[in-house]
């Protein structure tokens, strides 16, 4: 009876350490709680278009959390970005929470990929029509990469799921993000980051 418990509790441990193997490990890239930009991991950077940077942008406290806040209190076609210092490839999954605190005409979240590719990708807003969705509050935004392909997941404030899929055309490519904020000629916002995770 010792050695059929024992083998019993041999194979309940090898299952669950194949289990846990296969589990995916996502880490907290940055929730900005140390109250000032880890430039360790980020670079602020323009669009490659080169539009000027927005009035306002950096770590600040708001509603007791630190984010990352972005504002443009003037209409003009402004843009800022946060640049992850790390490559993406297959497999890798990008997910942060995005707060749209004011807005007025053309503005948005957008995501540039670059590397072996490039592709414009605006997430959420509105520019010469909605894109994604046009509200007020936070939402949740992933993008995950799998071969030749890229997921685009976004939670709108009001609870609408929608869903994306990109074609990349190579396999297996290593990529960067441009993760920001722009308005447009008529524009103004103000829209905060925050809970970056890998």
């Amino acid at each position: 009876m010792k050695n059929k418990s024992f083998f019993i509790i041999t194979l309940s441990l090898v299952f669950i350490a194949s289990f846990v193997s296969s589990v995916q490990v996502c880490e907290t890239y940055d929730d900005f709680e140390s109250g000032i930009l880890n430039t360790s991991k980020w670079e602020i950077k323009q669009d490659v278009e080169g539009q000027p940077l927005m009035d306002e942008y950096g770590v600040l406290e708001e509603n007791g959390e630190f984010v990352f806040h972005t504002q443009q209190n003037i209409a003009e076609d402004r843009r800022i970005y946060l640049f992850p210092k790390r490559q993406f490839t297959t497999g890798d999954v990008l997910k942060y929470d995005v707060g749209i605190i004011s807005k007025e005409d053309n503005y948005g979240n957008m995501v540039l990929l670059t590397g072996d590719q490039y592709i414009r990708i605006g997430i959420m807003g509105y520019s010469g029509g909605v894109q994604g969705f046009d509200e007020l509050g936070t939402a949740h935004i992933e993008l995950e990469f799998e071969e030749n392909n890229l997921i685009v997941r976004r939670h709108s404030p009001s609870g609408t799921d929608l869903l994306d899929n990109l074609a990349l055309s190579n396999s297996n490519g290593t990529y960067e993000f441009y993760v920001g904020s722009f308005s447009g000629h008529n524009g103004i916002v103000h829209m905060d980051y925050n809970n970056f995770i890998i």
